[in-house]
């Protein structure tokens, strides 16, 4: 498994600048085409981080500590906000740099990052909105309208106003080929987001995410026909 697991994690890394211990862990039990237990993976993650790092392993815990964000990030609120179940998936989207690139928030249902979802709350009091997208394992279940951000937004909007989506895994599993990824074997179930390759994982959440956000028709070349685009009830 030594060299199976040095070499998932070399490939791991070139497509990605960061990824999980879980995701290392099934994309080992990928490269091997056998279950491997996650106890023997433990192992032998164990000794070859006892010879030196992991490149783009992420730590078990962040050690990032984000410092409070300054009234000027008022005029760059962005543009949708990704809800994830864990901390782990925060730091992967956190690690990849899909939010300095893509106007994207991203927050956790535990609260953090605690300057962000300060911020987000402060906007939406303020009479912000934007789009919520929601992604988390199957074996999550939490009702997240009851939880800040979120809860800021409902209450000066309501959850009929708000557009939101859910894209968590079904409490049955989801078919792998749903994600696009020719290297998920076909037909397994997924239950663990980190079960799938971190790029695709970050990819899949950004574009749903930016797939929210409401058409601007200024940002339409003249060539296009604003009129056949525009939706009904905004014609004069």
């Amino acid at each position: 498994m030594r060299k199976a697991l040095e070499d998932t994690a070399r490939a791991l890394h070139a497509e990605s600048p960061a990824f999980t211990r879980k995701n290392l862990l099934y994309a080992v039990r990928r490269s091997l085409s056998a279950s491997v237990s996650e106890g023997d993976f433990d192992v032998a993650l164990r000794k070859r981080l006892a010879k030196g790092t992991l490149p783009g392993l992420l730590p078990a815990r962040s050690r990032w500590r984000p410092r409070p964000l300054p009234r000027e990030w008022d005029a760059y609120f962005p543009k949708v906000v990704l809800l994830v179940d864990r901390p782990a998936i925060l730091d992967l989207f956190i690690a990849s740099g899909a939010i300095a690139t893509t106007r994207l928030a991203v927050v956790c249902l535990d609260g953090s990052p605690a300057p962000v979802v300060s911020w987000l709350e402060r906007g939406f009091k303020a009479g912000r909105q934007v789009p919520f997208v929601y992604l988390h394992d199957a074996a999550t279940i939490v009702y997240p309208f009851t939880l800040e951000p979120l809860a800021s937004l409902v209450a000066h909007r309501g959850e009929e106003a708000l557009v939101y989506r859910d894209l968590g895994l079904p409490p049955l599993g989801a078919n792998a080929r749903r994600f696009d990824d020719p290297s998920l074997p076909e037909g397994p179930l997924i239950f663990e987001l980190e079960a799938l390759p971190p790029a695709t994982l970050v990819r899949f959440g950004a574009l749903s995410a930016q797939r929210l956000i409401p058409l601007d028709f200024n940002m339409l070349p003249l060539t296009h026909d604003i009129e056949r685009r525009r939706p009904e009830h905004a014609r004069p």
